[in-house]
């Protein structure tokens, strides 16, 4: 890990040098996260295996070096006075083994004062918080709810996008539409993994935590918000092809939208989001329907806020043997060490269900575990610099 970082620090003050006499008004920041889990769970059919929790965020033993870790770096410099370039350079632990990756690369020019338009490789706008879904600090919790979060593996397009940001008397309008495709990988779902339905003759072998690649285009769609006060309403939405060449599919379609809402009033937070996934038959084992929501509610005590977290996820519109159907009850707190740095810490209870076509209780489990629940324990060092 140690070399790795040092590698992207000298990278990005490397670039600093030749860029600061092309660019003007460089900027510089990061941000990084440190955290820890574990999982109290049981497995039905092998109690002694190692048991993992959505898609290795947390196992039966105790775990410093967990997907969750995160160190980033973001450059931005101005090329004229309506163009600007952004890089943001990330390294993920876990199975990513800090692999640095460019997260965003982009540029962006301002039409207007209300209108501008990236080229390039930007964040994905398919949450409330996608646009800093990998700052810890940003968010109140340890990580994202899980229910929610895990439907969908993508976090960048390569495209182009169009932001329409403008004042609306006391309110702010935000409006986004983009185009656009990518290459991503997903984790094989253990309902398709462990399931006698599984004869996909050109992906033999797979087993818990394997990675599938897949690739999506001609996406389509929007990203819109409404605020004032400590208030805000999001919805967002949109559609694209997907092509998973070791399940034989390919020109595929699917769907994925959603609802959020924040409040920030005095002490008092609130955060809530409600999403659906749609695809078409040829991606039911792969993505299957699903429908998925959690609500936060957290109060501040000057630094210290607790906060309690309920969230859910189920079949979608189209039933299938390979759906997540779980429920859990979150309670955690979050301490500010500092203007830009927290310490959370989070223990959820996750409780599994089964879907139509199957008896088996999964959850976001990679096996049926014992009285159909776990209890999954994190802490967190986040900090922006």
């Amino acid at each position: 890990m140690k070399y790795r970082i040092a590698i992207l620090v000298c990278m990005l003050v490397g670039l600093h040098m030749p860029i600061a006499n092309a660019f003007e008004n460089f900027e510089f920041s990061g941000y990084m996260t440190v955290m820890g889990t574990y999982a109290k769970v049981e497995k039905k059919a092998n109690p002694a295996q190692n048991t993992k929790y959505d898609n290795s965020f947390a196992a039966d033993q105790l775990d410093f070096d967990t997907r969750g870790n995160t160190i980033g770096f973001q450059a931005s410099a101005g090329v004229t006075d309506k163009m600007d370039v952004t890089l943001v350079l990330q390294a993920l632990g876990g199975n990513n083994q800090y692999d640095i990756a460019a997260e965003w690369a982009y540029a962006s020019y301002s039409a207007t004062d209300d209108v501008s338009i990236r080229l390039g490789r930007f964040k994905g706008p398919f949450f409330m918080v996608s646009e800093y879904s990998t700052v810890g600090y940003a968010y109140p919790w340890v990580t994202l709810p899980h229910e929610v979060y895990s439907t969908n593996p993508m976090t960048a397009v390569t495209g182009i996008d169009v932001v329409y940001n403008t004042e609306l008397g006391n309110w702010d309008f935000l409006f986004e539409l983009y185009t656009g495709s990518g290459n991503h990988k997903a984790t094989a779902l253990p309902t398709f993994v462990a399931s006698t339905a599984n004869t996909c003759s050109s992906c033999p072998g797979l087993s818990n935590g394997a990675t599938v690649n897949f690739s999506t285009n001609e996406m389509v769609g929007f990203n819109t918000s409404i605020g004032t006060r400590g208030f805000t309403l999001r919805a967002g939405y949109f559609s694209t092809s997907v092509d998973i060449p070791s399940f034989g599919i390919s020109t595929a379609r699917g769907s994925f939208g959603g609802l959020g809402l924040i409040v920030d009033w005095r002490d008092v937070l609130l955060y809530s989001e409600y999403i659906v996934r749609d695809t078409s038959a040829e991606l039911v084992a792969a993505f299957p329907d699903q429908k998925a929501w959690y609500t936060t509610l957290g109060y501040r005590f000057g630094d210290f806020m607790p906060y309690f977290t309920i969230g859910g996820m189920d079949e979608g519109r189209d039933a299938s043997p390979y759906a997540v159907k779980q429920s859990s009850v979150t309670v955690g707190f979050r301490y500010e060490v500092g203007p830009t740095s927290a310490i959370k810490f989070e223990a959820q209870q996750a409780k599994t269900d089964s879907v139509s076509g199957s008896t088996d209780k999964y959850g976001l489990f990679d096996d049926p575990v014992m009285n159909d629940k776990g209890n999954i324990f994190s802490a967190s060092f986040d900090l922006i610099f």
